[in-house]
């Protein structure tokens, strides 16, 4: 019989039959490529038999291809993946044990037994691993596969007639040329877990395992606003951006959510409005009480009358943070802290926060401003991080833009936060420590200062190397570069982790420093700098977090790059989000411009009881795979021939949007406000689709300019639209 050849017409029974075999799926397994490249491999179970072109097609259909074997070692590792009876025949009478299908073939006319061997790559057939006497092209074998030999699963390959539909199983191959996202490297000294993150410009979030494969995934009608956890009860809690005009700044959310396992959303609270606005973080407490982050706005005239300097006022206004608590339960706001009630300042001597701000290391000085924000933002604080001790019942704070983190008593009522007397500490709601930048409180100069625009400032856990100590990622921008008598270029900015033992004694109080002198201690304990150190670098988000294993997870968020270090500062762990706002990318896709960014990401120990009772169940990565051949891949070929039609547009009361794909493939249609923000999820089930103009809420929609938006298989197209009334 006449051999399929890779690219050419199937005929119908061939798929039929692929169908009918009903593949049993197995997890892809990562095997690191001496090139660098990251090869998953998948072994693939088919109960009722497949022909060798059956399993070329669904092997394709499922965006990989027949395994192709090029070494000694990867020959290796793949059988490591087939000892079991499920993926190997035994044929009646001889007991000769069949093996799975390989993606080795042997075109027509070429010279018997052994010439013109290819693999469905374009990878050379160099590498040759036959059993004893094969290939022997009995009865016109041209395809490959595992074995055979009698009573014994054997590594070596056999050739057989390609429409042998008594094979059970294959193995399916998903890897690139390159590897740019996924996956980039797994050495056994990393800490098992599962790892979850939110690209910044994606309204999913993930959970992958520590192969780089997905376990779970969310979905929200926002992007995130900017942090998201996995609770004890194996809920998703999230911050969400909402998209508000008033406060339209990078970490703006506006909403927390929290989805169930299943994805059903069973609380929100927004807390968004003119004057109020959330934003970057949030943490669960032991109560089940939710602390948040939150602008509040100050007009001109305000931040004036409490001794803001005018000339940094360039915005004519300011947005000092404050801290709520919310009881998910009520939905009420049963506690919170100012920064705005805890000032001093030396500029204007009429008002009442008038004072020597080397005397109160407990006030934040109005006027202080970070090194590169010399007029004054009006997001001053940009507070990006909020922590708990429940030893100390103490909230730690990482205020960004004064470069320095801060410790303030939970223990007060709301009253006593506002004050300056009341608590476990009786200092009301003054800071209890800081550290970073003594500058911010004249007790030192620019040599003195630790953190450049820092992130994640937090406690390590009980029970973690290091408990009790604080943890902060130094993004390190604006970092004096001593060696050079200035600033580091660009090109030579680094970013550190940096863990430093707080000064603080059994009770969780912190000694006063005496006037001009700062917080202790007088240097970090421990700091992780890569090698060479600008190899390491964010000037944007980033996060740090030790694991039980006593390493540390990073993440270097304006790159979308996670990576776990050992306490010697190697790398054993590295994986880059593979999500853009056009969705998950194509292995070997480069990203650039933030397009793949990620606030930072969490690390779930195998025991986490938030996990405990899940379907943990790893599927396929996260990024897509193909063919390894020439020419346009079929998922770009999709939407290339892909129809987006918008009429009226401009919209009254409705549009009519028609869409056409070449053939089956899962897409996704939405609508989308210019700031990226999905508003209504449409059906791309059908070639016409009827909008409204109303969101997903079922509220119509303002007027202006919306984005009618078609994803399919990582790929984008889009049209304008105006609402015009």
């Amino acid at each position: 019989m006449t051999k399929l050849v890779p690219g050419k017409l199937v005929p119908a029974w061939v798929v039929l039959s692929a169908l009918l075999a009903g593949p049993a799926l197995a997890q892809p397994e990562p095997w690191l490529n001496p090139d660098g490249t990251i090869h998953y491999y998948e072994a693939v179970a088919v109960p009722g038999g497949i022909t060798w072109d059956g399993a070329r097609i669904q092997a394709q259909n499922d965006g990989g291809y027949l395994a192709t074997l090029t070494s000694q070692d990867e020959n290796d590792f793949v059988f490591s993946l087939l000892d079991s009876s499920a993926y190997w025949y035994r044929r009646p009478g001889s007991g000769t044990l069949a093996g799975p299908w390989l993606g080795g073939y042997q075109p027509s006319g070429s010279h018997e037994p052994d010439s013109g061997w290819r693999w469905v790559t374009p990878e050379p057939f160099g590498f040759r691993n036959w059993s004893t006497g094969q290939p022997d092209n009995e009865g016109n074998e041209n395809a490959l596969h595992f074995g055979e030999s009698v009573g014994v699963r054997v590594p070596t390959w056999n050739d057989l007639i390609s429409t042998d539909d008594s094979i059970r199983g294959y193995v399916r191959e998903l890897s690139a040329e390159r590897t740019t996202i996924g996956l980039l490297q797994d050495d056994s000294a990393a800490s098992a877990g599962y790892t979850i993150f939110a690209p910044c410009l994606s309204n999913h979030t993930y959970l992958v395992d520590d192969k780089g494969r997905l376990v779970h995934s969310w979905r929200s009608w926002f992007m995130p606003g900017l942090a998201a956890y996995l609770l004890e009860n194996g809920d998703l809690l999230r911050s969400a951006n909402v998209g508000n005009q008033y406060f339209c700044t990078p970490g703006a959310g506006g909403r927390v959510e929290e989805f169930d396992w299943n994805g059903n959303l069973v609380w929100s609270f927004p807390y968004s409005d003119s004057v109020h606005c959330l934003h970057h973080d949030i943490k669960r407490l032991p109560n089940g009480h939710v602390l948040m982050i939150a602008w509040e706005r100050k007009t001109r005239n305000e931040a004036i009358a409490a001794g803001r300097n005018p000339a940094r006022l360039w915005q004519g206004m300011l947005w000092p943070d404050h801290i709520i608590e919310v009881d998910p339960s009520t939905d009420s706001i049963v506690w919170e802290w100012h920064i705005w009630d805890h000032l001093v300042q030396d500029y204007d001597h009429t008002k009442a926060n008038y004072g020597v701000v080397a005397d109160h290391p407990e006030l934040v000085d109005i006027n202080a401003l970070a090194a590169c924000d010399r007029w004054g933002s009006a997001d001053w604080n940009h507070t990006n991080a909020v922590d708990y001790n429940p030893q100390f019942d103490q909230i730690l704070i990482s205020v960004r833009q004064l470069c320095e983190v801060m410790v303030i008593d939970h223990s007060t009522t709301t009253e006593e936060a506002h004050g300056h007397s009341g608590g476990r500490q009786g200092m009301g709601g003054d800071i209890l420590y800081r550290w970073g930048n003594p500058r911010n409180y004249d007790a030192g100069d620019a040599s003195d200062q630790k953190f450049y625009y820092q992130h994640n400032a937090r406690w390590i856990e009980p029970g973690l190397p290091g408990a009790g100590h604080i943890m902060v990622f130094n993004n390190g921008r604006d970092r004096p570069c001593y060696f050079t008598g200035g600033r580091h270029p660009e090109d030579s900015s680094y970013s550190t982790v940096e863990e430093f033992i707080p000064a603080c004694d059994s009770a969780g109080a912190y000694p006063r420093p005496s006037p001009y002198e700062p917080f202790g201690p007088t240097a970090q304990s421990w700091i992780y700098r890569a090698s060479p150190p600008s190899s390491f670098y964010t000037p944007y988000m980033g996060g740090a977090q030790r694991l039980p294993n006593g390493n540390t997870l990073t993440s270097l968020g304006q790159l979308g790059t996670l990576a776990e270090v050992t306490a010697d500062t190697h790398v054993v762990w590295r994986y880059v989000n593979p999500v853009t706002g056009c969705g998950p990318q194509r292995q070997g896709y480069v990203p650039k411009d933030s397009t793949n960014s990620v606030f930072r990401a969490e690390r779930y120990a195998p025991d986490y009881p938030g996990l405990a009772g899940r379907d943990l169940t790893s599927g396929y990565p996260i990024e897509l795979y193909g063919p390894l051949s020439a020419g346009t891949k079929d998922s770009e070929r999709v939407v290339a021939n892909a129809l987006l039609r918008v009429s009226p547009n401009p919209l009254g009361a409705q549009t009519t949007i028609r869409l056409s794909l070449p053939h089956a493939a899962p897409a996704e249609l939405g609508i989308y406000s210019v700031d990226g923000r999905l508003v209504r999820t449409l059906p791309a089930t059908s070639n016409q689709v009827v909008w409204n103009g109303t969101d997903n809420s079922g509220q119509r929609v303002g007027r202006g300019v919306y984005y009618c938006r078609l994803q399919c298989a990582g790929y984008i197209k889009s049209v304008k639209l105006v609402k015009a009334d």
